[in-house]
């Protein structure tokens, strides 16, 4: 898909899509101050006021209202600000990124882009696991609660608050994406009936998820061009600042160079995610290091590299491994990133199928990613996927 940032909008035809606003990165973040204009497959005849559609709509509640839970279910029933209407040209860009109205726009893009990138992986429309009972998924722009969660008919949005600053969820791509991977996860494998709080149905859940939106962070043309032009096209630097714990804009990326195996991690969920999110980010990485080295644009020592043992690197001899070759083809290395995206994230689509979530193991779901993959991104997939202790040696 296209990403536009600065293209006129009248230049463009409507059968295209819907353009909106998306802020890759929450606006607070040095370097993402001003939000991509992104296409969303959806003819602008079939966006209504809200936005809404037939799959998805936005409500904005008026008043402070608590999230839904067990006792509580969609349809919001309480009074709520008017649903925001596009422009003129039937588009949503021209709502201003400062107004009180982008923020259910926002939520809204950000759900859609989500949801159309991982159709587009699965290779057919996602039904909501809850189609029965609501065929249309409820998002709530904002509520009164420092937390955002996604649930049976639901999405609901609430507001960080760190050191007296309220920033809202609804401007954070990252935690939007996130919860969308819920979504699509019970869509595609259905719900457990009954399954233990420690199951690794939950540790798998929070592990997909995440990937989700590293893997929607890196449909953004502006996202992957900062995220190379700040290494040069060495991914290696991106372990370098995880391994000193420096501060990263590109949150998604820190948090899925790690370093964690199985015996490491301790029982809490999150925690135990890590390794199945390394084994990922360390397979698009080989992968994208096998396409620069393919098309000439990397020393093949690159190949040599052991991504589990950077500590013990020399990063200044890696450093200029690629700079040259990036100063003069930087397409070639966006190019080869985005395969290697896709790659992996076609792979770990297309395993859902085969997974039973009333009986899931991490190692039955590694196992399904490797299947379902081909070449060396299989070959690459086992491999990272047994160092993290994930599956055995074979």
């Amino acid at each position: 898909m296209r990403l536009l940032r600065d293209e006129a909008p009248q230049s463009v035809n409507r059968r295209l899509g819907t353009r909106f606003w998306i802020f890759p990165q929450p606006p607070f973040i040095p370097g993402y101050e001003q939000p991509d204009r992104v296409w969303l497959s959806i003819p602008p005849d079939e966006i209504g006021p809200g936005p809404s559609d037939a799959t998805m709509y936005v409500v904005d509640p008026l008043f402070e209202t608590r999230p839904y839970g067990l006792d509580r279910l969609p349809p919001f029933d309480g009074a709520g600000h008017p649903p925001v209407r596009p422009g003129p040209d039937r588009h949503f860009d021209s709502i201003s990124p400062d107004s009180r109205e982008f923020l259910p726009v926002h939520a809204y893009a950000c759900v859609h882009f989500v949801l159309q990138i991982w159709q587009s992986y699965v290779g057919r429309p996602i039904r909501w696991f809850f189609d029965q009972t609501f065929p249309r998924l409820e998002i709530v722009a904002r509520v009164n609660w420092d937390n955002a969660q996604a649930g049976y008919g639901f999405l609901e949005l609430g507001v960080s608050d760190t050191d007296g600053i309220r920033r809202p969820y609804a401007l954070n791509f990252d935690t939007i994406a996130h919860e969308v991977g819920h979504l699509i996860l019970l869509s595609e494998t259905g719900v457990p009936t009954s399954l233990s709080r420690g199951a690794d149905f939950f540790v798998f859940s929070e592990a997909f998820s995440d990937i989700v939106s590293l893997i929607s962070f890196l449909h953004f043309d502006t996202a992957i061009g900062r995220l190379l032009r700040r290494t040069r096209g060495n991914l290696l630097l991106y372990n370098e600042l995880n391994r000193f714990a420096e501060t990263s804009p590109e949150t998604q990326v820190r948090l899925a160079s790690n370093f964690r195996r199985m015996s490491e991690v301790t029982r809490e969920v999150h925690d135990r995610a890590l390794p199945f999110i390394g084994a990922i980010f360390d397979t698009i990485v080989e992968l994208y290091h096998r396409e620069l080295v393919q098309r000439g644009c990397a020393d093949r020592r690159l190949l040599d590299v052991d991504l589990r043992e950077l500590a013990q690197l020399d990063f200044d001899r890696f450093r200029a491994a690629t700079a040259d070759a990036f100063q003069t083809r930087p397409l070639i290395f966006e190019l080869a990133l985005t395969a290697a995206r896709d790659a992996v994230g076609q792979a770990l689509a297309a395993s859902l199928g085969a997974l039973d979530p009333n009986t899931l193991r991490l190692d039955q779901a590694a196992s399904a990613v490797v299947a379902a993959a081909s070449g060396a991104t299989a070959e690459v997939l086992e491999i990272n996927f047994e160092w993290r202790e994930i599956i055995g040696r074979r």
